[in-house]
């Protein structure tokens, strides 16, 4: 991404960053909130596509609220910033991870606002996230502790089961980007509590959920045994949570076939 595609607004009062790109049909795409894996399908599809990526509250450039920050508040947010910053035209959605919670959340309250959606590794149910996370995630809510998690996170990373393939230099990739250890430790906190099944059954457009075979902190039986007749499942050999650079080249791939005109998948 150009510089020159870097932008700023004020959504829900708060400074969000985000990047604009392509010309087209609205395509709105929240990122993971441990890494950028945005930003190429973006490049990918602006031919097409006019892309908007932003920064949720609390990573990267945006800043954090000051109220706490829960799935709720990121629905709410995820409708702000699509009036605001894109214009209450419906649009493509595409989400990674965590992100996808509070993507369906907005598209579960807001219906008619997005047409088509795209889900790579999502938590569906929080409380299925494995142990050694929900354990991090409790010890967050003692003073002081979130920054130390946060501090110590690159360094605990090889030892913590399904991520062990993750290189030295991704892992701190992996946190760079929080730059609220506070309000990244109240959305995960909200993010273990939440079960998106509900609402998700509840879309009525179609859905194309995404897994990778490698190892995942996402539970992959979750997003295998989920069905409703709107949504589709692909599966991306050899790829993980943590995308490398030849999973963003089949993740790319994946969406612009999703995209194309009039294409609707189905459960088989």
């Amino acid at each position: 991404m150009n510089l020159r595609d870097s932008l700023t607004a004020f959504v829900k009062g708060i400074r969000t960053r985000y990047l604009r790109r392509g010309r087209g049909s609205p395509l709105l795409v929240i990122p993971g909130l441990l890494g950028r894996r945005a930003d190429s399908v973006v490049e990918a599809t602006e031919s097409t596509h006019e892309g908007y990526v932003p920064d949720p509250p609390g990573f990267w450039e945006s800043e954090a609220p000051k109220e706490a920050l829960t799935v709720s508040w990121l629905g709410d947010w995820s409708s702000d910033f699509h009036g605001e910053v894109i214009g209450r035209r419906p649009v493509t959605a595409l989400a990674f991870s965590a992100g996808a919670t509070f993507l369906i959340r907005y598209a579960a309250t807001h219906p008619g606002a997005i047409e088509r959606l795209v889900l790579f590794e999502p938590v569906i149910r929080g409380r299925e996230l494995p142990g050694w996370l929900k354990a991090f995630i409790a010890a967050s809510v003692i003073p002081g502790a979130p920054r130390l998690l946060v501090k110590g996170a690159p360094q605990l990373v090889p030892l913590l089961p399904g991520v062990s393939r993750v290189g030295w230099k991704k892992r701190f990739r992996l946190v760079e980007g929080i730059s609220s250890p506070q309000s990244a430790c109240e959305l995960a906190r909200s993010l273990c509590r939440w079960d998106a099944t509900d609402e998700l059954r509840s879309l009525d457009i179609p859905v194309l959920m995404v897994r990778g075979t490698q190892e995942s902190i996402v539970p992959h039986d979750t997003i295998v045994s989920f069905r409703s007749p709107n949504v589709s499942h692909l599966e991306l050999p050899d790829v993980g949570h943590f995308l490398n650079r030849a999973g963003q080249e089949r993740m790319v791939e994946a969406v612009r076939d999703f995209l194309k005109p009039r294409r609707f998948f189905w459960s088989q």
